[in-house]
């Protein structure tokens, strides 16, 4: 194979692994979001335990679970301004940058930025760090955030 072809095929394999971290946002919570999990799936909050929550969830299963609580959290959560980074060298790593809204149960406001660094294997979601402001949690208040292992 040629450097060029190379090239070619990886700039492939990048924009499409693009296009699945897309899908993974806009299906947020979804079956067919869970379906793109690879079975040994890691996902990783770093600033998880400052609010009492596990740094990382792992398998499918165990994944699964999490979104679902954090999502039944955060209903009518909206995702904005969504912007998409393939990694030099490696077509399977993309960074996402984006914003969220989401009316909180007790009638105010969660705002938040978040990065995530998203790694894929073969069509499927393999690994994510999600990096957010803690502090945004915990001041959208109603108690839904603090220490109750949602996001």
């Amino acid at each position: 194979m040629s450097d060029e072809t190379e090239t070619v095929d990886a700039q492939l394999l990048a924009a499409a692994n693009r296009d699945l971290a897309r899908r993974v946002l806009e299906l947020l919570g979804t079956e067919e979001q869970f379906e793109l999990y690879a079975e040994d799936i890691v996902m990783e909050f770093p600033y998880g335990p400052s609010l009492g929550m596990p740094d990382r969830f792992v398998t499918k299963p165990g994944v699964v679970a999490y979104v679902r609580q954090v999502m039944a959290g955060l209903r009518g959560l909206v995702i904005r301004d969504m912007t998409f980074s393939s990694v030099a060298g490696d077509p399977d790593t993309v960074f996402v940058e984006y914003e969220a809204d989401a009316p909180t149960p007790g009638g105010s406001s969660y705002r938040q930025i978040y990065l995530n660094k998203m790694t894929f294997s073969h069509g499927k979601l393999l690994r994510m760090r999600e990096f957010w402001d803690p502090k945004r949690m915990t001041d959208a208040g109603d108690g839904v955030f603090d220490r109750q292992g949602g996001s």
